[in-house]
């Protein structure tokens, strides 16, 4: 592969990379603002989007099989664009993980915070039913006979 199909390939890894911190971004702000609908939409963007960084690292991953001594560039600044823009797409691509790490985090106390809201939700709902069917909690001795003898 020469340096100008390689170069083609990495600037297309960048974007893709740049996408998917947009959407990372904002499937933060859908995870804190509960906004599940739209969290759902953004990771089926996401998919499309990694499916496409997926097909691509499989081509980079054959350039990278290529004698790189052997491969022409149109000239030597155009060598060092694709190294810098390669080696931004290294960080761009660890700082994802963290947003996937931080977004997974996020989810989980969300959940749990859901949770505690069903349980108390739970529990008042069964209280109210125990009152609405006359149940009334009563510990032994808690009745007194008034009645005369």
């Amino acid at each position: 592969m020469n340096g100008q199909e390689l170069s083609q390939l990495i600037e297309t890894r960048w974007s893709i990379l740049q996408q998917l911190l947009e959407i990372g971004g904002r499937q933060m702000e859908a995870i804190e603002g509960c906004r599940m609908g739209e969290l759902m939409r953004l990771l089926s963007d996401k998919q499309s989007s990694l499916t496409r960084l997926a097909a691509l690292a499989d081509q980079i991953r054959s350039a990278a099989n290529d004698d790189p001594e052997q491969r022409i560039w149109d000239g030597e600044s155009q060598r060092i664009r694709c190294r810098e823009r390669q080696e931004e797409c290294e960080r761009v691509h660890l700082e994802l993980l963290a947003i996937e790490a931080a977004c997974e985090t996020a989810l989980q106390q969300s959940r749990a915070s859901l949770q505690q809201r069903l349980d108390r939700v739970g529990a008042g709902q069964s209280a109210a039913n125990g009152y609405a069917r006359g149940d009334s909690p009563t510990s032994p001795g808690a009745r007194l006979d008034l009645s005369s003898s």
